[in-house]
């Protein structure tokens, strides 16, 4: 016989009087609280933003049956499920779209008149009067689904999947705020002096930040839900990760 022996803990919780859901449900509760004490003691932003991203997706994986297309509709779909604190997260955001196709309607619409001081927030009447401003001049110029998929690709909820994965993939610190402090994205003016191809390059330029704790606060939001989800509809929150996964032996997916 074997000396080396590896068992789920469903398989071994067969008794009828233990509810195994209400265990698994407990124990992923336990878990989220040990890595988030963990975190707390980590002075790196990086390491704490993608572990919250991580927890996330561990989670969206779990809810679809570890889906193998179109990742970040998987991401956004489960965001947008589970989330409850962020009702702008299905908005456009209208910064990091102008400077998208900045080439196409700059003869139209500009950023000056947002001031060079200010800070903004994603629900402020002229950051969502600029999302009209863009829409209307895009569609002009380029047409109907153009500017409908391109308002799309910029909704908060994806651009935080586009976050997770420069993050993910050069451990860039780009879009992560400095403001400790700050709880909720917002908008900063910035100052840039640097050098592209061979050429110094000075200008100000409006960013969109993601605070380190809204991250977190999303996170655990969805954390939460996603728990209450599998209590209310009994079902455990790992139930599609066995150790019957055609991953576990192959390392691949067939």
């Amino acid at each position: 016989m074997l000396d080396n022996r590896i068992f789920d803990m469903e398989a071994i919780c067969t008794d009828d009087c233990f509810d195994y859901v209400e265990y698994s449900v407990n124990s992923w509760r336990e878990w989220i609280g040990k890595v988030m004490n963990e975190l707390d003691k980590i002075d790196s932003v990086q390491i704490k933003i993608l572990t919250y991203f991580s927890v996330l997706e561990m989670m969206e994986q779990e809810f679809l049956d570890f889906p193998q297309r179109e990742q970040q509709n998987s991401f956004t779909e489960f965001v947008l499920k589970f989330q409850n604190k962020y009702d702008f997260l299905t908005l456009t955001d209208p910064i990091t779209l102008y400077y998208r196709v900045e080439d196409i309607i700059s003869s139209k619409v500009s950023l000056d008149d947002l001031g060079n001081a200010s800070h903004y927030s994603p629900k402020d009447d002229a950051i969502r009067l600029k999302t009209e401003e863009i829409k209307k001049a895009l569609t002009e110029i380029k047409g109907e689904d153009f500017t409908q998929s391109k308002m799309k690709q910029h909704r908060y909820v994806d651009l935080l999947y586009r976050m997770r994965c420069r993050l993910s993939h050069e451990f860039s610190t780009s879009h992560i705020t400095y403001n400790r402090t700050a709880e909720e994205p917002y908008y900063t003016n910035c100052y840039r002096d640097f050098i592209h191809e061979e050429k110094r390059i000075e200008d100000e330029v409006w960013q969109l930040m993601f605070p380190p704790q809204f991250i977190k606060d999303l996170c655990l939001n969805c954390f939460e839900n996603y728990l209450a989800y599998c209590t209310e509809n009994h079902t455990p929150p790992n139930k599609h990760n066995s150790l019957g996964r055609f991953c576990e032996l192959s390392w691949y997916n067939r």
